[in-house]
């Protein structure tokens, strides 16, 4: 099933067997090429000119589908609801200590 735009999503970093990174809710707002975007696979999709999804949270922040693990809204919260430990972290920051690992 293709996502609309505009629909309702959330967005998680990082899962484990005790704790979830939440990057938080938003809307898919297309696919594009993810300028904005740190790490492996985004430098792949930019290398390659490749688009990915789009996501505006809530917070106005944007991230990208090559960064995180992204579904329908209520089905992120079935999966926040078997997690105790749920953190919400900034993308922005996530990205800024990426770079600052890969520049040392």
């Amino acid at each position: 099933m293709e996502t609309k735009i505009g629909t309702r999503v959330g967005a998680i970093l990082e899962v484990n067997d005790h704790h979830v990174k939440f990057l938080g809710y938003g809307k898919y707002i297309g696919d594009f090429i993810p300028e904005e975007a740190v790490g492996f696979l985004a430098a792949f999709f930019k290398e390659t000119q490749r688009t990915c999804p789009k996501i505006e949270l809530d917070s106005g922040q944007i991230v990208y589908g090559c960064e995180c693990w992204w579904e329908e809204a209520e089905q992120v919260k079935k999966i926040l609801s078997n997690y105790n430990n749920v953190e919400t972290v900034n993308i922005d920051k996530i990205r800024a200590n990426l770079v600052k690992k890969l520049l040392i």
